[in-house]
């Protein structure tokens, strides 16, 4: 029902110029001011730029291809650890297409983080996000503690998740020291 495709900036564009309220709103604090999609799609392009992974999830083309949701992994600076972001097109009319995505990022991730020395995949959420918890923890991620202090006022909340595959905790022959 959905395929997960190279970045491209035209797809790309579609998925950040509609994004579900709760995703602009989210990305808004995450900025400190309420962007445009321009905007939006600059910050992205430029983060696709040093990306571990960077992705569009789209329908088969079956059901026409059209783009649904971006996907982000990139590198924290810390050895072996990476974040993740994904922004999607409204949540309730994309429902299904979500689940399956999430269903597909669940079911790659422990291959991707082998082949690529990762062992900690980071993401953090608006703690008044009605659906991201709900996603990230179909993804395979475990929330960790919510934390305060974010925003232009410092009274946003964030929940940080993290998704640790089972085969990766502790020893590993994924992982080199």
């Amino acid at each position: 029902m959905i395929t997960a495709r190279p970045y491209d900036d035209t797809l790309a564009m579609v998925v950040l110029s509609g994004l579900d309220p709760f995703d602009l709103i989210e990305a808004g604090l995450v900025r400190g001011a309420q962007p445009g999609h321009l905007a939006l799609f600059a910050d992205w392009r430029l983060a696709h730029q040093q990306a571990i992974l960077s992705a569009v999830f789209c329908y088969d083309k079956a059901l026409g291809g059209n783009p649904f949701a971006v996907l982000m992994l990139g590198n924290t600076g810390q050895a072996g650890v990476a974040q993740a972001a994904l922004l999607s097109r409204d949540h309730g009319k994309h429902r299904r297409a979500l689940v399956n995505a999430a269903r597909f990022i669940r079911n790659e991730m422990k291959q991707f983080c082998c082949d690529n020395g990762i062992h900690r995949i980071e993401a953090r959420s608006w703690s008044d996000h009605p659906t991201a918890a709900n996603f990230l923890r179909a993804c395979g991620f475990v929330k960790e503690t919510t934390m305060q202090g974010f925003g232009v006022s410092g009274t946003i909340k964030f929940d940080q998740f993290a998704c640790i595959p089972d085969d990766l905790k502790g020893k590993t022959k994924c992982v080199s020291e």
